[in-house]
């Protein structure tokens, strides 16, 4: 796996990029905010965020929980501040078209689907948005995670061990910049 730290120089679409990159991992730590994909997708990656407005150089360092820490998952992408938090991941994957569509526009309780619900779809099918799966987990000190800022926007994990390894899937559409707005505040 490839770490890539990123630095925003000017605008663009970022969600767009992580989008066509397919599957990464976006980080915050207090040293900074990095991009992890694979060694094959680096150079891609580079490009595509170069596009968006993003440097991404190469970094030795290694997206991992420092010892001591304590894990929670993501309810929303609310960005905490970076000295609160050791680590803070998204896992991001591009959703398949199909199943997007017919999730958007399969009927639920006999009813018809919402204009909202299809000019999402008439979006993805132009191209003009993409469907992005998002899962979030985050490592800092049990202080912070009983704060109110952390506890709105994560959720500490204390029994379930297993939940950090496999979180709840949200979704998300490039064109809201959700991603990009948790990843540079």
């Amino acid at each position: 796996m490839a770490v890539l730290r990123c630095e925003r120089v000017a605008e663009g679409d970022v969600d767009r990029a992580i989008a066509s990159i397919g599957t990464a991992t976006l980080g915050r730590t207090p040293d900074g905010m990095f991009v992890e994909v694979d060694d094959a997708q680096a150079a891609r990656a580079q490009r595509l965020l170069a596009f968006a407005g993003v440097r991404a150089t190469a970094a030795l360092s290694a997206l991992a929980p420092r010892p001591g820490t304590r894990a929670a998952i993501g309810r929303d992408l609310t960005p905490l501040p970076l000295a609160a938090l050791a680590l803070d991941l998204v896992h991001v994957r591009a959703l398949a078209l199909g199943s997007e569509t017919r999730r958007l526009l399969g009927t639920r309780w006999r009813r018809r689907p919402r204009s909202v619900e299809r000019a999402l779809v008439r979006g993805l099918l132009r191209g003009d948005d993409a469907a992005l799966g998002w899962r979030r987990r985050a490592w800092s000190t049990r202080e912070v995670l009983r704060s109110a800022e952390a506890r709105r926007a994560l959720r500490p994990i204390v029994f379930d061990v297993g939940a950090i390894v496999a979180p709840p899937e949200h979704r998300a559409f490039a064109k809201d910049g959700e991603l990009a707005r948790w990843l540079f505040a």
